[in-house]
């Protein structure tokens, strides 16, 4: 016997199943024991060239076993499993797909007497659970695809929601309140130039009022004094006409004088108010009306030189009067006509910068409102692209863990197929055969 091999001992029952195994492990089998098959001693006869003399077969340079040998000889296959191979099934065996395996290989080798069968099996369930994987890569391929499209399509809505925002801001704040401001100063400054517009028409009118009572006052007092002077003229020139023209004196009546005395101190009453300019005149006719003597001539002819000469400074100053009412008219028609015209460009103005002020409200107002519309937008996209983004991961922890146990599955699979086909398997397989 080849002594570098362990000894291997199988016992009864042997059975046709077992035949190929014993053709491959022949060089390793030592002794057979119990085994009556005629046509099984005939096999292990010629193979192994043992004696067949007896019950059992007996090694030629080992050991002799007879019948009441048995039972010590029973349970060594058992005990006996090669140290590698166990560790491989025991690796196998810790899922369920392995543990799988190794019970087909069994129960294959149990009705077959091979495993070339489940080899093939797992190969296709193998080439299944690839396709499988490459099911579910395709899969997420269009699952990864489509979630790229809308992370692409969200992320440049929220960009372009972003970029309105800002440059609606921008628009807002650089230029529409700036404006608005602009336009409350603006107005604030029209506002008071129109007050002040409408203050100087008023004083205009009450200026121009003042003027026209003073000239209706004037012109009255001047026209009562011309009346006034001209009855004393009248009285005088009658009374220094009256008598002989040569004679020195002349005879006057008390109603006569009375009439004089009183139209005389009428013109002074009169010429009292119109100022310093008739002062020498008032105080001539002042020197004359006291104490006169209306008998003399030559008194009433100076009375009535003195009289004529005041009536024409008087005629004078009524005529100044009326020119200067007109020129005063004019020049309140030119200023009313000026403040009138500045009332019109102011309300004009005001009215421009007033509905641009409210065209700029309008605007603020809807631009406000863009942003408020695109700020909701943006949260819109942004909480959208969340929720993508973790349906994605989750998505993707889903799929990699189906590839990894697929894998896993591939993993295990090829390493049965390698250990299924390992002359030590085959011998763990007689082996828990045999026991059971």
């Amino acid at each position: 016997m080849n002594h570098m091999y362990k000894p291997i001992v199988v016992c009864y029952p042997i059975n046709s199943l077992m035949l190929l195994q014993l053709t491959f492990l022949k060089k390793k089998i030592v002794h057979i024991q119990y085994c009556k098959n005629s046509e099984l001693l005939y096999y292990i006869k010629n193979e192994f060239n043992y004696d067949s003399s007896e019950d059992c077969f007996l090694s030629p340079d080992l050991f002799s076993f007879r019948n009441n040998s048995y039972e010590q000889l029973r349970g060594v296959m058992d005990s006996y499993v090669n140290p590698g191979v166990q560790s491989s099934i025991d690796e196998l065996t810790q899922s369920k797909i392995g543990h799988m395996v190794i019970d087909l290989a069994e129960v294959t080798m149990r009705v077959t007497g091979a495993v070339d069968s489940l080899v093939e099996g797992v190969k296709a369930f193998g080439r299944q659970i690839e396709e499988r994987l490459n099911l579910e890569n395709t899969q997420w391929e269009v699952v990864e695809s489509e979630h790229n499209a809308k992370v692409i399509s969200l992320s440049s809505q929220a960009n372009q929601a972003e970029f309105d925002i800002n440059r609606e801001k921008k628009v807002l704040n650089s230029e529409l309140i700036p404006r608005l401001h602009e336009l409350d100063d603006i107005l604030l400054g029209l506002k008071a130039k129109q007050t002040d517009n409408t203050q100087s028409f008023k004083e205009a009118e009450a200026a121009r009022n003042t003027q026209h009572d003073s000239f209706v006052l004037t012109t009255t007092e001047f026209t009562d004094a011309l009346r006034n002077i001209d009855e004393a003229l009248d009285l005088l020139t009658d009374l220094f006409k009256s008598g002989e023209v040569r004679a020195a004196f002349i005879e006057v009546s008390d109603e006569q004088k009375h009439k004089v005395n009183k139209a005389l101190r009428q013109v002074k009453a009169n010429t009292e108010n119109f100022g310093h300019q008739y002062s020498s005149f008032i105080q001539a006719l002042t020197n004359l009306t006291e104490g006169i003597n209306f008998k003399d001539r030559q008194v009433l002819k100076e009375m009535c030189d003195f009289l004529n000469s005041l009536r024409l400074n008087i005629f004078d100053a009524l005529t100044k009067a009326y020119k200067d009412e007109d020129s005063q008219k004019q020049q309140d028609e030119l200023r009313r006509s000026q403040l009138t015209a500045e009332k019109a460009v102011f309300d004009q103005q005001y009215a421009d910068f007033y509905q641009e002020r409210e065209d700029k409200t309008v605007r603020i107002s809807d631009v406000e409102t863009l942003i408020s519309t695109r700020q909701a937008d943006l949260k819109a996209y942004q909480d959208r692209l969340r929720t993508e983004n973790n349906n994605y991961s989750a998505n993707l922890k889903i799929h990699d863990d189906i590839v990894s146990s697929v894998q896993q599955e591939l993993a295990v699979l090829a390493k049965a197929l390698q250990v299924v086909q390992t002359p030590p398997f085959l011998d763990f397989l007689n082996g828990r055969i045999a026991k059971a």
